[in-house]
Parts: C-alpha cells; sequence; structure tokens
C-alpha cells in the first residue's frame, strides 16, 4: 500500500526520536513499500495512529 499523505512515523528508540510525515502522497497504481520506513538508527517505524 503506498504511503498517504499526512501519515506520520515515528522511531520506537525514544533515545533516537526521529520522525516522518509524508507530505504527497504516492499515486494509486503505485503499490508501494511492504513495510514502514526504516529510521537511520536502523529500527523500524512505526506509523503513529493519531
Amino acid at each position: 500500500m503506498p504511503f498517504r499523505e499526512g501519515e506520520v512515523f515515528r522511531c520506537p528508540d525514544a533515545d533516537c526520536g526521529c520522525e516522518l510525515t509524508v507530505t504527497k502522497a504516492a499515486p494509486p497504481a503505485c503499490t508501494g513499500p511492504p513495510d514502514a520506513p526504516t529510521c537511520c538508527c536502523g529500527k523500524t517505524m512505526v506509523k503513529n495512529s493519531a
């Protein structure tokens, strides 16, 4: 599933604190990545359920 505009992903490592916000959605034909993005610290980011 492609990323959607406004989605927020956060690193689960409290010492890292990295956050990613999608500012432009992928086109509908894009199948997107299979999982959440990977943080620069190596951990899988978690989608914020806002």
